[in-house]
């Protein structure tokens, strides 16, 4: 069972749509999905584990008008071990990331931090 409105597939047995009310019918809509949005497109430009180097990196891409997204910040406290051994065994670090476009913008920003000493320190679970 399909939703002529909204496309969702139900199992067979549901009539109404639960998330926009329609009778649902047999058939699947014949519209195409929506193209992904281009913002979903996004590239990783910095990992750390460090709680106080994250919104550093965060803030300094931001002001420059960078929308930036951080994959896996919140699993860092998945059973409270992430931020007391650096980095969650399970998740790995924090990726920051940037769309697409704006990646090698971002790099050169975060390049010239790099070279005023401000780089992520070593995560010593990879020694």
């Amino acid at each position: 069972m399909y939703c002529p409105s909204c496309g969702q597939e139900y199992r067979e047995g549901v009539t109404v749509c639960r998330d926009c009310g329609a009778i649902l019918t047999q058939d699947p809509p014949a519209t195409e999905p929506e193209p992904r949005p281009e913002w979903l497109d996004l590239e990783t430009v910095f990992e750390s584990s460090d709680p106080a180097l994250l919104p550093v990196v965060r803030s300094l891409l931001e002001s420059e008008g960078i929308p930036v997204f951080a994959r896996g910040e919140l699993l860092q406290d998945v059973l409270g071990w992430g931020r007391m051994l650096g980095t969650n065994l399970i998740t790995g670090p924090v990726r920051l990331q940037v769309p697409r476009e704006r990646a090698e913008e971002a790099r050169r920003l975060l390049s010239v931090m790099k070279s005023d000493g401000l780089e992520a320190p070593a995560d010593p679970l990879d020694e």
